[in-house]
């Protein structure tokens, strides 16, 4: 294998949140440009189980629904972590509450197909992706094959050396089926709960730090396709390729954009907003925002204003001499009372306005977060075309993109 892109991901329910599928697609795209070959780097050994024990997706009802795998993971490397019934309700609570396609039995018959109960998570979604990313020229690698790891060890093993006494290694034992971090102590090794080690005695993974430089190492890689986040934390990388003589890859920033449904193109128009405006606010800005923009009215400032002008009224009276403690209980009251009235009368009528803004929130900042980062791909294949919809974002893929229009199914 020459010169390879690769990319890479930690697993995740149902091929994980979007930007995982950009980057896949991306490594493809791009070694198509270049004449090589792509290389997804699956990673079975992260051990953040929280990181990827949820799906969420829009419902039927349009509404945001988070759906849990709520186990506890015993600190096993997530690939480790068995498929159970806990698991495959979950993939049936999925399948229930999204919106019933022509698609929708289809792709439930394909992930019960992969997820079945017994088989560890690595295995489940290495056969997953293999579905999605049909191309024949994609390699998906598991960084726990032994090959990979034998190759590797002289360059752990040289960190190891250069580790400093009380720092932690950078690299993991795999202690059965939980991924270990190594401190260096003055007498060896140990892990983090005291025990003493023989490395000898362990495979040995790379953490952060290493998983990089072991990746160019190992393939030789041409191009690595990464997130904005990892593509801040390989340029700190430099001195740990100095100093095991390895050459530094490449780095392509994967393709990030806004996937702008039908209906989300139309509520855009009928509630008078830009794509920036919504993704630039949170919910509850956008909402306040539009009625404020329908009202022509801050209702807070004018309350202030007017207790203010009440309190400047009060005192003058109280210098005539008056008794005015009535009206301190009453005027404030009765202002917040008929400004609360007011804004109620213009919240009514403009309701549906402010239910369909904060379903545009919902559809591209769903959680306050960036769409790639939330929703799961298997939601746009359930309403845009099954497995046909990753070949049309593939058809569509572009570097530079902001935003997606769907035009597909």
């Amino acid at each position: 294998m020459t010169n390879p892109i690769v990319t890479g991901q930690q697993i995740g329910l149902l091929g994980g949140p979007l930007y995982t599928t950009y980057k896949v697609l991306g490594a493809i795209h791009y070694s198509r440009i270049l004449g090589t070959t792509p290389i997804y780097w699956l990673e079975t050994n992260d051990a953040d189980f929280n990181e990827i024990c949820s799906i969420n997706f829009l419902d039927k009802d349009n509404m945001l629904r988070t759906l849990v795998w709520d186990i506890d993971s015993q600190g096993f490397s997530c690939g480790f972590v068995e498929v159970d019934g806990k698991l495959l309700a979950l993939l049936d609570a999925f399948f229930t509450h999204v919106k019933q396609t022509a698609h929708t039995d289809s792709l439930r018959t394909i992930v019960l197909d992969c997820y079945k109960k017994g088989v560890p998570l690595g295995i489940a979604t290495r056969e997953f992706a293999r579905k999605l990313f049909h191309w024949p020229e994609l390699t998906i690698f598991d960084p726990s094959e032994d090959s990979f790891l034998a190759a590797i060890r002289p360059i752990l093993e040289a960190e190891a050396a250069v580790t400093r006494e009380g720092d932690q290694c950078n690299f993991f034992c795999i202690d059965e089926k939980k991924r270990m971090a190594v401190f260096k102590e003055k007498d060896g090794f140990t892990f983090r709960d005291g025990r003493k080690i023989d490395l000898d005695n362990y495979k040995l993974t790379p953490n952060v730090k290493t998983r990089n430089v072991c990746q160019d190492a190992f393939f030789r890689t041409h191009t690595y396709i990464a997130g904005p986040g990892e593509i801040k934390y390989i340029a700190e990388l430099d001195p740990v390729y100095e100093r095991h003589h390895i050459n530094k890859t490449a780095v392509k920033k994967r393709m990030s954009i806004e996937l702008i449904e039908p209906k989300t193109k139309r509520l855009l128009k009928q509630c008078a907003l830009s794509i920036h405006d919504v993704i630039s606010m949170n919910k509850d800005m956008l909402v306040k925002h539009v009625l404020e923009r329908e009202t022509g009215s801050d209702f807070n400032e004018i309350k202030n204003s007017a207790t203010e002008a009440t309190k400047k009224y009060i005192n003058q009276l109280d210098l005539l001499g008056l008794d005015t403690a009535e009206l301190n209980k009453f005027l404030p009251n009765e202002i917040k009372t008929l400004t609360g009235k007011k804004r109620a009368r213009e919240k009514e009528s403009v309701q549906i306005l402010l239910q369909k803004t904060r379903e545009l929130s919902d559809r591209l900042l769903p959680f306050g977060q960036k769409q790639e980062r939330v929703f799961t791909i298997l939601y746009y294949m359930n309403l845009y075309g099954g497995l046909d919809f990753i070949t049309w974002l593939f058809d569509h893929y572009n570097f530079d993109l902001q935003t997606m229009e769907i035009e597909y199914g």
